[in-house]
């Protein structure tokens, strides 16, 4: 299927999930994770399959493609395409892991992997492989992770070892407390002296097994590039609810308002997806982006991520007290859009 067939095929299919998403998502934010019934639908479409090479039944989507999923599945509700994002980014770890490991992570439809990117464990070696000892915090996807990854420290002078361990020998602890994106879960993992197999290892660091452009994307790259994508979509679910909750006239200083933010928003959507191409052109050709595109198009987020901090910000000075109700969608959007913004890897530097 080529790239266009698939970006055509996904973004329509993804659509009809949309009142779905909405209708669930009240339900999701107060129970703290997805429904059954959503969870489901994005199982059906192999949502969380995107970046997951062909190779291992997985979809293997192009950058671009897959950026306008997660916008498209926030702008309906954050939390939702937050986990989507995650757990398709997961999938790149396919590309890192031995073909016979991959296979075995990989080959239910159901395979989601969650983890966190601070090294909160050690690993020692033993006889064939590790021992793994560690808490780690932020698993977004935690409930319904199949897999978790997690990076571990082997001592002074050597690299982080990531490690890949299967949810049933996870212990899940309930920390997940935020105003925002309380569908996601994202709550602390632990494991004690646990064995594992050298097979299970992998650093993103080293040359992927697999050739495909993908696989060449740096992860704070790809993290920015997934992050920008879903706070995208919330800037339209605010625009959205905001829209929706009045009737807006030319006259009233709240369509002037949502006006100015609308323009906003649709400036920086263009230019995000066409610094996007320019990466994946890069990706495809040269197996690789230089680090000058990297830090120009992590700045470019920062930008366009605080445009739209301040844009829904503006909304919420014109939104009454639906912006502070706990059942308010707008009010829902702010909050997610909020708690996306303080990550870590969106902190400027």
């Amino acid at each position: 299927m080529s790239e266009q067939t698939l970006h055509a095929s996904l973004l329509t299919e993804t659509a009809h999930l949309l009142p779905l998403i909405r209708r669930d998502a009240p339900v999701a934010e107060q129970q703290g994770h997805l429904t059954e019934a959503v969870l489901q639908a994005l199982y059906q479409l192999d949502l969380f399959r995107l970046f997951v090479s062909p190779r291992y039944q997985g979809l293997g989507a192009d950058l671009p493609t897959s950026l306008n999923v997660f916008e498209l599945i926030a702008s309906a509700d954050g939390a939702t395409g937050w986990l989507v994002m995650i757990g398709a980014g997961g999938g790149l770890f396919s590309g890192f892991l031995p073909a016979e490991t991959a296979a075995s992570i990989f080959q239910s439809n159901r395979s989601v992997i969650a983890g966190s990117g601070m090294a909160g464990g050690t690993a020692i070696p033993i006889r064939n492989g590790y021992r793994i000892s560690g808490r780690w915090p932020y698993a977004s996807g935690a409930y319904h992770a199949t897999t978790f990854t997690a990076n571990c420290t082997q001592g002074a002078d050597k690299p982080l070892l990531s490690v890949a361990m299967p949810a049933e020998a996870v212990i899940r602890h309930d920390t997940w407390r935020a105003i925002g994106l309380q569908a996601t879960g994202s709550h602390d993992f632990s494991v004690n002296n646990l064995s594992i197999p050298a097979q299970a290892t992998f650093s993103l660091e080293a040359t992927p097994y697999l050739n495909e452009p993908i696989y060449h994307c740096p992860l704070d790259t790809l993290a920015h590039a997934s992050f920008l994508s879903v706070a995208l979509g919330l800037v339209k679910s605010a625009l959205n609810a905001f829209e929706q909750s009045f009737s807006l006239l030319p006259s009233d200083p709240r369509y002037q308002a949502w006006v100015d933010v609308h323009t906003h928003w649709q400036t920086n959507r263009k230019a995000f997806y066409h610094q996007v191409e320019k990466l994946w052109h890069s990706l495809t050709t040269q197996q690789g982006l230089t680090p000058t595109d990297r830090f120009l198009f992590y700045q470019a987020c920062l930008v366009w991520l605080e445009d739209g901090l301040t844009g829904v910000d503006q909304l919420k000075r014109h939104a009454g007290m639906m912006a502070i109700r706990p059942d308010s969608d707008f009010g829902r959007a702010w909050r997610d859009l909020q708690t996306l913004s303080q990550h870590a890897l969106l902190a400027p530097r």
